[in-house]
C-alpha cells in the first residue's frame, strides 16, 4: 500500500507539472490552439494521417528488427499492435517509458521463456531511438553550420550535442565490443557491482544486438526515417497554421530532434507540456524572435499520436490479460 501511495503521489505531481506548463503557455499566448483547426481540412488531414502512420509503422519495424537479433521473428502486424498499445499507455501513464514497460509486459506474456529479451529489446529500442535523435541533431547543425556559428547559444548547444554523441557512441561501443566480451573484461567489472547476476545477464543480452551490425544499422536508419516523417508532419502543421509559411525546412530539422529528446524525459504523459515548452524556447533560439510556432506544431503531433493511441486502446481491450497496476504505474 505504501508503494502504491508513493507511485500515485509521483504520478499526480507529474500530471500537475504537465498541466501547469500547458496552462502557462495558453495564458501567455504561446500556444495557439485555434491555429490547429486548419489541419482538419482534407488537404492537410489526409497527408498528416499518412505521415504519422508511417512514423508509427517504422518505429514498430525498428523494434521487430531488434527482436530478430534475439531469435524472435514476429509478423509486422503483431509488433505494430503491441507498439500501438505502448503508444496508448504513453498517454495513459505519466512519463515516456510507460508504453515501453507495457510492450515488454505483453511480449513476456506471449513468450514467457524470453523475459530478458523482452526487457532488453525495449531498452535497446529506446536507446537507439535517442541515439538517432542525437545523430540527426548533429547532422542538421553541420548542414546549417553558418547559422550555428553565428549564434552563441547554438554554438554552445552544438558542443553539447557533440559531447552527447561521443558519450553515446563510446557507450554502445563498449557494450557491443567483441574483444571486451571475449576477454571477459566487462563481466569482471560487472561482477563487482550490486546485483551482479542480473546486471551481467542484461549485459549479455544487450551484447547480442552488436553481433548483427546489419540489424543494428537498419534500426538506426529506420529511426532517422521515422523522425523525418514526424518532422515533415510538423512542417505541414506549421504551414496549415499559417505560422510557419516563411520558415525554412532546415529550421525544423535543427529544432525537432532536440525537442524530441526533451519529450523523451519521463516527466509527463507522452511529453505533453514539456514538449510545448521545449519547442517554444528552441524555435525562439533558432529564429531569433518570439513565435508560438513550436508549441503549436508539437501539440498537433501529440494530438495525432493520441489518435493512433486510441487504436492501441482497442488492441489493449482485445487482450485477455490486463496490465497490472505495478507495471502501468512504473
Amino acid at each position: 500500500m505504501q508503494k502504491k501511495a508513493k507511485n500515485l503521489l509521483i504520478q499526480t505531481l507529474k500530471i500537475v507539472f504537465s498541466i501547469g506548463l500547458i496552462y502557462w503557455l495558453v495564458q501567455s499566448g504561446k500556444l495557439n490552439f485555434k491555429a490547429l483547426a486548419n489541419l482538419l481540412q482534407p488537404q492537410y488531414l489526409i497527408p498528416a494521417f499518412l505521415l504519422v502512420g508511417a512514423n508509427m509503422y517504422l518505429t514498430s519495424e525498428r523494434w521487430r528488427i531488434l527482436l530478430q537479433t534475439q531469435s524472435h521473428h514476429l509478423p509486422s502486424w503483431r509488433t505494430f499492435k503491441l507498439t500501438m498499445i505502448g503508444i496508448f499507455f504513453n498517454f495513459a501513464v505519466p512519463g515516456g517509458v510507460g508504453g515501453d514497460l507495457v510492450k515488454a509486459f505483453y511480449f513476456a506474456k506471449d513468450f514467457p521463456e524470453s523475459r530478458m529479451a523482452a526487457a532488453t529489446s525495449v531498452l535497446m529500442d529506446r536507446v537507439l531511438g535517442l541515439y538517432a535523435m542525437i545523430l540527426m541533431a548533429l547532422l542538421a547543425m553541420l548542414f546549417d553550420w553558418q547559422l550555428v556559428q553565428s549564434n552563441p547559444s547554438l554554438h554552445v548547444l552544438f558542443f553539447v550535442i557533440i559531447g552527447l554523441f561521443t558519450v553515446a557512441t563510446l557507450g554502445l561501443g563498449l557494450v557491443f565490443s567483441q574483444k571486451l566480451h571475449k576477454r571477459g573484461s566487462m563481466n569482471r567489472r560487472l561482477q563487482k557491482l550490486p546485483g551482479a547476476s542480473k546486471t551481467t545477464r542484461i549485459y549479455e543480452s544487450l551484447h547480442l544486438y552488436g553481433r548483427n551490425y546489419k540489424n543494428l544499422l537498419g534500426s538506426i536508419v529506420l529511426s532517422l526515417l521515422a523522425q523525418t516523417f514526424s518532422i515533415m508532419f510538423m512542417i505541414l502543421a506549421g504551414h496549415a497554421s499559417g505560422l510557419g509559411e516563411e520558415m525554412n525546412w532546415s529550421t525544423y530539422f535543427l529544432v525537432a530532434p532536440l525537442g524530441f529528446m526533451a519529450t523523451a524525459i519521463p516527466i509527463s504523459p507522452a511529453g505533453v507540456g514539456v514538449g510545448q515548452a521545449a519547442f517554444y524556447f528552441l524555435f525562439n533560439i533558432y529564429i531569433g524572435h518570439a513565435t508560438d510556432l513550436g508549441p503549436t506544431v508539437i501539440t498537433a503531433l501529440q494530438v495525432a499520436q493520441f489518435v493512433f493511441g486510441l487504436f492501441g486502446a482497442f488492441f489493449y481491450m482485445q487482450r485477455k490479460e490486463k496490465v497490472p497496476y505495478e507495471v502501468s504505474q512504473s
